[in-house]
């Protein structure tokens, strides 16, 4: 049987050796955490996610994976379909296309020009989500729905971010369909997301627990800092982040910078516990505000107490070069100005300086020619960085990479 070495035990790399594990000699390394961001920190009777607290359940791949290996995904509760978002005020954000119409959440003007999209002549190239986001449903769409989208999704900004990476699926519809609204109506489509939100009893790092107990590999704590390290396998997976696996192939110079030009955005997560805060719901998104977003987990999820606090991302960067005392009184201040909150009796920060990969314009491109570089030195990528970033991105991406790979074999 071959041996196949995969570098880094996050989500992708796990999920992959799963997959893979009776078909090769696996050896898995990771130089911090199993499971990577998918973490859950437990500081004293609070249990709090350094990363994603959970995904939407349509996706067919993680849940064949969670009854695979056994274990049980717990639906947020009705609070989690109760979203706001912050401009200066707090404002419900309406799921039915009535509900919009009704809401304060745009002046009538907006509304108006929303309606126009089903006339906007579609655009096939390569742009950014605001002017995707612009061209078709107008600058105040852009500022007040895209803003806080995107601020939840990639940490980024809609002028950072390219529409055809991020959205695929959105601009294949404007492109075969002409206008997103015919689109979704052929499609027999809503334009929310489908799927309910889910999660594990005891947070993200059950399930990591569970897939890791399900893998027939070496599990080695260690760092890989060059490719000539696994020169015993047969074949290598470096499922790192794109800057770690910039490090590891740097003797292969192209490889290296091209993986180098994959930027990241930074976050901090700082948890609160406050003994009366509202609004009641999934949490509040911001579109000018140096923290991102509020997420509620203690309403949504069983066993979770506290809320978190997103600060940073593409919208202020500069929480890189912040002590952590610094980013838990943005923090502070930020929640007290979107919900009055004050005085919380629990405080807790993680730090990630490098937390999401940018799809920024041209990452379709950069991602080919990566792809290209590494199948020229045998060496296989695998992670978030390259078409997708959610936990089900991930599962899906490393089942269809397991298929790729078993299809060639022998080869």
């Amino acid at each position: 049987m071959q041996k196949l070495a995969i570098v880094g035990g996050g989500i992708s790399g796990l999920s992959l050796a799963y997959y893979l594990q009776n078909d090769f000699d696996i050896t898995i390394f990771e130089k911090e955490k199993w499971g990577g961001k998918a973490y859950t920190k437990k500081v004293g009777k609070y249990l709090l996610e350094e990363g994603v607290n959970g995904f939407l359940s349509n996706s067919p791949k993680t849940l064949e994976l969670c009854e695979a290996i056994g274990i049980k995904p717990v639906k947020a509760n009705e609070n989690a379909k109760k979203r706001f978002i912050f401009d200066n005020k707090l404002i419900f954000l309406p799921v039915k296309p009535f509900d919009f119409l009704k809401s304060d959440i745009m002046s009538f003007g907006a509304k108006m020009r929303i309606l126009k999209e089903f006339f906007v002549t579609p655009k096939c190239e390569e742009e950014s989500v605001a002017e995707f986001a612009d061209r078709r449903f107008g600058k105040e769409f852009t500022k007040k729905m895209m803003i806080p989208m995107l601020a939840g999704i990639y940490a980024s900004t809609p002028e950072k971010t390219s529409m055809n990476a991020a959205f695929p699926k959105l601009k294949k519809i404007e492109c075969e369909y002409g206008s997103l609204f015919k689109g979704m109506m052929k499609l027999k489509r809503g334009g929310q997301p489908t799927g309910e939100l889910h999660s594990f009893e005891y947070g993200m790092s059950e399930f990591i627990e569970k897939l890791k107990s399900k893998i027939k590999a070496a599990f080695i704590n260690k760092e890989i800092k060059e490719i000539d390290e696994l020169k015993e396998f047969d074949r290598v997976v470096i499922a790192t982040p794109a800057f770690e696996a910039a490090k590891i192939v740097k003797k292969h110079k192209k490889l290296s910078e091209l993986l180098s030009k994959i930027e990241y955005n930074p976050v901090a997560i700082v948890g609160f516990d406050y003994n009366e805060i509202e609004p009641v719901g999934f949490g509040i998104l911001s579109i000018k505000e140096k923290s991102l977003g509020v997420l509620m987990d203690k309403y949504i999820f069983p066993n979770r107490n506290a809320i978190r606090v997103m600060v940073g991302g593409a919208r202020y960067p500069d929480i890189k070069n912040l002590s952590e005392e610094e980013i838990i009184e943005i923090a502070k201040k930020d929640v007290e100005k979107m919900t009055g909150a004050k005085n919380s009796k629990f405080t807790w920060i993680k730090v990630h300086k490098n937390a999401i990969p940018n799809y920024s314009l041209g990452h379709q491109e950069l991602v080919k020619e990566i792809m290209n570089e590494a199948r020229k030195i045998g060496v296989i990528l695998a992670g978030n960085a390259y078409n997708g970033v959610s936990f089900n991105d991930c599962i899906k991406n490393s089942y269809e990479l397991c298929l790729e790979i078993k299809k060639n074999i022998n080869r």
